[in-house]
């Protein structure tokens, strides 16, 4: 998804949390800058302490209340050397056109060298200088997905089979056997384990050199063979139209086929210009084997595939990670100064993207075994010298494989409670909350490949659920005592499955980071105000009070000062100084009845009146108030009619609203029918109860017939022509 795709988005959804919005009520309108208070702000300055410069620190903070089993060890590249400054690794690394190489296909275009044109290793051309800054500048990769290049692979973990087992599904390996009986992910666990090599970097590097076919000709014993037919046929260029530059001499038949049987697991000096070197360079790496092993294996070569993977990690054990390269970065960029005989040129692999793919591969492996909360040591370099902003992506994020994976994804955040905020990154917030209360926290999270669920966690403790899916409405109950700080942290689950997808984006999504501080309540005033005086108390803040019973007559309920209703007797929690009075409104039923004649249709009409005063405040407030009527019959039936408003009846000592509600259709043989109709008011508090009460008045039964008599007889008020022929016609029908 492309950068103004994310803004589209936002605006999207910016509409559906109005909606949510409605009926709600927004406590503080806040921003999303970064900062850092209480436990997150010493960790950042422990970081400070421990030599990281603050970019660096600021982007490991955010990761540590992602995941806070984690720990960052800053390698201090300048401090061992001061020579290697940035920009002279920068030079070393480039120093040689075949050190750093980028992938023929064109969409790696824009990480190649400008000026040089030739191919290395097999349709490999040389990378340019911004792609080397690019992919050597840690900052760009801190993420929870790139981190993974600076997994020190040499520290204690406590790996299950079930994790290796994650790595290896969907490959050649799962399930399968070695010739020593053992499967693939027993052995990576008895080699990790014995050698001292994370079992599950050990299994992920497998499948970053084999693919998940592991057709490779240095796996299938018969590399010999091929050498040899290319080496006879002077094979230029593979049917699949890579290199192979086969040499014309300088070798036999039978010296080549002489490699046939042997295997290398890891590409160990898998490496030259075309297939034929790079085949051959794997083979004769194989044939010289472990000699540490030659005692026990009877021969140090490298014969079969379980030793060849014993060997090949014994060799990363001991050529990389025991020479202080022991994180996939350093042993794609060799920059440790301790290993000084070796910087710049020892190292595992040319492609200069190969620490960023084999992280993701191995972040992979951990987000589909769920083992990403666990415990993880990362030792990140650092240089002297870097630029202030980190190295751009040659190919500005267009290049998805190679974007830095939070370029792979979109997700926002967005708040209606406690706050109202809607954000692209990560929210954050400080709160004052009280103790035994509770924090209400409403909104949606989005993400590019959907969510699967929204997780929270106070301080360092465990990681629950919050909610399935994107939306939540939850209330966190307070247990913290008065005078403590807290750090609620919100993270976003993406969807898509890590085993298909782990080069995409990242897994977890830090989405909102509150700093909530428990203070005591404090004291506020309640005062209570109705026809005779006003009483106030003093009362804590936010902890439960409960109104006066008042059975007075025309008693409508507790009108606060901050726009509630309240019925009698009704229980409130008020967080700040509230007055509540007593509300009361005079309802009446009017006497008699009416004619009404809409659309030449004939219907009875009641009338009632309430204050109009009263109504008003009532529509100001959250409660709610609505009327209905309910019209009786002789014979004692009853149904529902419609309440009207009317105009204002300014014959009364105080102004009302006139409300009117009209029977059904009358037809002729119901004119001599008597009707009656009780008005109602239905009150519905700021607390969700209800109140029904009736109108005062007279109830009186009222005829068609007697009205339209009535009004005929009446010689002081003149009808229109229409009105005194339909009342004609009332009084006909009933008298014929």
């Amino acid at each position: 998804m492309k950068r103004k795709s994310k803004k589209l988005v936002l605006a999207l959804v910016c509409v559906a949390l109005v909606a949510c919005l409605i009926g709600g009520v927004v406590l503080v309108v806040s921003g999303n800058t970064r900062y850092f208070e209480g436990e997150a702000q010493e960790y950042y300055e422990s970081l400070l302490a421990f030599g990281f410069p603050e970019d660096y620190a600021r982007s490991l903070t955010e990761l540590h209340l992602l995941h806070p089993n984690w720990s960052f060890t800053p390698l201090l590249i300048t401090e061992g050397n001061t020579l290697y400054r940035w920009n002279y690794v920068i030079e070393k690394e480039t120093e040689k056109p075949d050190t750093n190489l980028i992938s023929g296909s064109d969409d790696y275009r824009a990480y190649r060298h400008a000026t040089n044109k030739e191919t290395y290793d097999s349709g490999y051309y040389q990378a340019s200088k911004s792609a080397v800054e690019y992919f050597m500048d840690p900052r760009n990769f801190l993420n929870e997905t790139d981190i993974f290049q600076f997994y020190d692979l040499s520290a204690a973990h406590n790996v299950s089979i079930e994790e290796i087992e994650a790595v290896l599904v969907g490959t050649f390996m799962q399930d399968s056997m070695l010739e020593n009986e053992k499967t693939f992910a027993e052995y990576f666990l008895e080699v990790g384990q014995e050698l001292g090599i994370n079992p599950v970097y050990l299994a992920v590097k497998a499948r970053q050199e084999q693919g998940t076919e592991g057709i490779s000709p240095v796996l299938s014993g018969e590399c010999g063979s091929l050498l040899a037919n290319y080496y006879e046929n002077g094979t230029q260029t593979s049917e699949s139209g890579n290199k192979v530059l086969a040499p014309t001499e300088g070798y036999t038949v039978e010296e080549l086929l002489a490699l046939d049987g042997y295997y290398n697991f890891f590409n160990i000096k898998a490496s030259g210009n075309g297939l034929f070197s790079i085949y051959y360079n794997a083979m004769k790496r194989a044939v010289d084997g472990t000699a540490d092993m030659a005692e026990t294996w009877g021969s140090p070569s490298w014969n079969t595939l379980w030793k060849s993977l014993y060997g090949g990690a014994y060799t990363i054990k001991t050529s990389f990670i025991d020479r202080y390269q022991n994180t996939i970065y350093l042993q794609k960029f060799n920059v440790d100064s301790r290993a000084a005989d070796r910087n710049f040129w020892g190292q595992y692999m040319q492609n200069v993207a190969g620490s960023l793919t084999e992280s993701r591969t191995l972040f992979g492996a951990f987000a589909s075994s769920d083992v990403l909360d666990g415990p993880c040591s990362f030792v990140i370099p650092v240089y002297a010298g870097m630029p202030k902003e980190a190295c751009a992506d040659p190919a500005r994020g267009r290049c998805s494989y190679l974007a830095v994976a939070t370029e792979k994804y979109d997700s926002a955040t967005f708040f209606s409670s406690p706050i109202l905020q809607a954000s692209s990154d990560t929210v954050y917030d400080t709160l004052r909350v009280y103790a035994d209360d509770s924090l209400h926290l409403r909104g949606v999270m989005t993400h590019s490949y959907g969510v699967k669920g929204v997780e929270y966690r106070w301080n360092d403790g465990e990681w629950l659920s919050l909610c399935e899916g994107d939306k939540f409405d939850v209330t966190l109950p307070i247990s913290y005592p008065e005078g403590t700080s807290h750090i609620l942290t919100l993270r976003t689950l993406a969807s898509y499955d890590h085993e298909d997808s782990s080069k995409k984006s990242s897994y977890t999504v830090l989405s909102a980071v509150f700093y909530v501080n428990v203070v005591e309540r404090p004291q506020i005033n309640i005062s209570i105000e109705n026809h005779q005086n006003t009483t106030t108390t003093l009362h804590r803040a936010g902890t439960e009070f409960t109104l006066p019973i008042c059975e007075e007559e025309n008693f409508v309920g507790w009108y606060g000062s901050d726009n509630t209703l309240f019925p009698s007797g009704g229980t409130v929690s008020p967080k700040e100084d509230i007055t509540y009075t007593a509300l009361y409104m005079r309802f009446e039923q009017m006497r008699g009845a009416a004619l009404a004649f809409p659309n030449d249709e004939t219907h009875l009409r009641f009338y009632a009146a309430a204050e109009i005063a009263t109504l008003e405040k009532l529509e100001k407030s959250d409660a709610t108030i609505s009327f209905f009527a309910t019209v009786v019959n002789e014979d004692d039936s009853e149904e529902t009619a419609t309440v009207a408003l009317g105009g204002i009846d300014e014959s009364f000592e105080t102004t009302w609203q006139v409300l009117s509600a009209d029977t059904k259709t009358l037809e002729a043989d119901s004119y001599n029918t008597k009707f009656s109709m009780r008005f109602w008011a239905v009150c519905i508090y700021s607390d969700g109860s209800m109140k029904a009460s009736t109108a005062d008045g007279i109830y009186c039964q009222r005829s068609a017939t007697e009205i339209a008599s009535a009004a005929l007889a009446d010689t002081t008020i003149q009808y229109d022509s229409d009105i005194v022929q339909h009342l004609t016609q009332i009084v006909s029908a009933t008298t014929a």
